[in-house]
């Protein structure tokens, strides 16, 4: 209607153009309907300049802004920085326009299914739990509020995240899916987009910091309008996780650590400058590769790994539930200071008989709570009283 109201106006000023004693208010009148009509949509202007944007202060994998109408999210591509992987509006009535209606999302979103277990610690969090109706992989949810759904019937088991059960998800008519993008070719969410159902990658994952991983929550709220309590959520963890940091680095001592262990012929460690490397640093101990600026895990033999951390005060994030299937499974393991001593951690406190762990669920949301169980490890003096939670010490 639009396009058809500026086309007419603008013959309408060519044909009193084209009579040169045609009257002026004539004119005037013409100028003033085509101006009128020509900006019924969003201008160019408002596509590319917003009103504001919002704070994100430790997250590089996405962006928040405000227009007058509605409100703009960017995904980045987490391979390629430079790059924009998607862009989302969202509206809160189905008449506003937007620079494109197959981006748009009507909110606050009331209907959704999930595909990873970080998004069910999002959603818990902002008290969004009831509107997951599908979820991928349900077994391995730790939550007990989501298990408790799942009891009553309102939770749909939509197969491996890997390999969706894309006519399970069509026969909920979600809103929209929440997708994490683990590879840049993803069939299930293009067959999704076929079927016009909306896919919203969230990649918090990619991130290289614990509070760069829990600022996604702000891109989670957007879609429940709930801002405000996203941003009052990470500002206190944030303010949480700076105390304990300052207070890990008033320790007199600094104990050596090894992470991880063998699997399969390879020790996997952390780089310094990453997700894991970065709880390292925050809680203050001596790790070996914490000056690597790897992208990803550093893969070892098991001769690097004596070599380098065979006198290590502390073992960090071992995959075993006791010492002795540790040792069962690689009599080796005995060679470290750290095993002969007890002193072996693994990051089980919170687990379920079906493989779920909630290290992998609200850990991602309460890094705070994480560095806290490190501090408390490494520099046991500091927090005498302090319980573990995601943080397991191995018994025999």
């Amino acid at each position: 209607m639009a396009t058809f109201a500026f086309t007419m106006g603008r013959r309408f000023v060519d044909t009193v153009l084209a009579y040169s004693k045609a009257p002026v208010w004539l004119v005037f009148i013409a100028i003033l309907f085509i101006s009128c009509h020509s900006h019924s949509g969003p201008s160019s202007a408002e596509s590319s300049q917003s009103d504001s944007s919002a704070v994100i202060q430790y997250a590089h994998g996405f962006a928040i802004d405000y227009f007058s109408n509605y409100t703009r999210l960017t995904v980045f591509n987490p391979w390629r920085k430079s790059e924009i992987e998607a862009v989302y509006y969202l509206v809160s009535r189905r008449d506003i326009h937007t620079p494109d209606a197959r981006s748009t999302i009507l909110v606050p979103v009331h209907s959704l299914a999930a595909t990873s277990c970080t998004h069910i610690a999002f959603l818990e969090a902002l008290h969004q739990l009831s509107a997951l109706t599908g979820m991928a992989s349900p077994e391995l949810v730790y939550s007990s509020a989501f298990q408790q759904l799942s009891l009553q019937g309102k939770m749909i088991d939509l197969g491996d995240p890997l390999h969706l059960n894309i006519e399970k998800i069509l026969k909920l008519h979600p809103q929209l899916v929440l997708m994490t993008n683990y590879n840049q070719v993803n069939v299930a969410a293009d067959q999704l987009i076929q079927a016009g159902v909306p896919i919203v990658y969230e990649n918090e994952w990619m991130e290289s910091t614990p509070l760069g991983r829990a600022e996604w929550i702000k891109f989670i709220a957007a879609f429940f309008q709930k801002g405000h309590m996203a941003d009052s959520i990470f500002n206190s963890l944030t303010k949480n996780y700076m105390a304990l940091k300052q207070l890990a680095h008033k320790a007199q001592h600094t104990p050596t650590v090894l992470v991880g262990n063998n699997f399969k012929g390879t020790w996997y460690v952390p780089s310094g400058t990453g997700y894991m490397g970065q709880f390292l640093a925050d809680a203050k101990c001596n790790y070996y590769f914490s000056n690597d600026t790897t992208t990803g895990s550093i893969p070892l033999n098991f001769e690097q790994a004596l070599e380098y951390f065979k006198d290590a005060d502390v073992w960090l994030n071992c995959s075993s539930n006791s010492l002795t299937t540790l040792q069962n499974s690689d009599p080796r393991y005995q060679l470290f200071k750290a095993f002969r001593n007890k002193e072996v951690y693994s990051l089980n406190g919170r687990t379920t008989s079906l493989g779920g762990n909630d290290f992998w669920e609200s850990g991602v949301i309460h890094p705070d709570i994480l560095l806290r169980d490190y501090i408390r490890v490494l520099h046991p003096a500091l927090l005498p009283h302090q319980p573990l939670i995601y943080v397991l010490k191995l018994k025999e």
